[in-house]
């Protein structure tokens, strides 16, 4: 049944502390590519081939697209690969910080940190 409200996520935000730093960042690293980007408004969309836009936000605030669940960092976003592995060593030599890298039955999952401290969560399924 069509839910009559909701169609689709359109994009997700998340904020970065310097915007073009944070475009070069994912372009080049994970393959997002640049839709447009708002110097005036400190604002950029990136999209991969498939899902939701990624919005960076511009901003000095400390928050960051993460939360805790009994003292335990957990990812708002999650990506789905099917090369978990080499996305994990290009993590590895860019020096991110990586949380979990872990088979966990279902797949592996990898959660790492952006430049900014947010963290995202990818899972390649079995």
């Amino acid at each position: 049944m069509e839910n009559p409200f909701l169609n689709k996520l359109e994009h997700v935000q998340i904020p970065v502390r310097n915007l073009e730093a944070s475009v070069q960042w994912y372009t080049t690293n994970l393959d997002f590519r640049l839709q447009s980007k708002s110097d005036r408004n400190r604002q950029a969309f990136l999209t991969l081939s498939e899902g939701p836009m990624l919005m960076l936000w511009e901003t000095q605030d400390e928050g960051r697209a993460n939360f805790t669940v009994n003292g335990q960092t957990m990812p708002v976003l999650l990506f789905n690969t099917t090369k978990i592995h080499e996305l994990h060593q290009l993590l590895k030599s860019l020096k991110s910080e990586i949380t979990t890298y872990q088979d966990e039955g279902f797949g592996w999952v990898l959660k790492f940190l952006d430049p900014d401290g947010n963290m995202w969560g990818a899972i390649q399924y079995k």
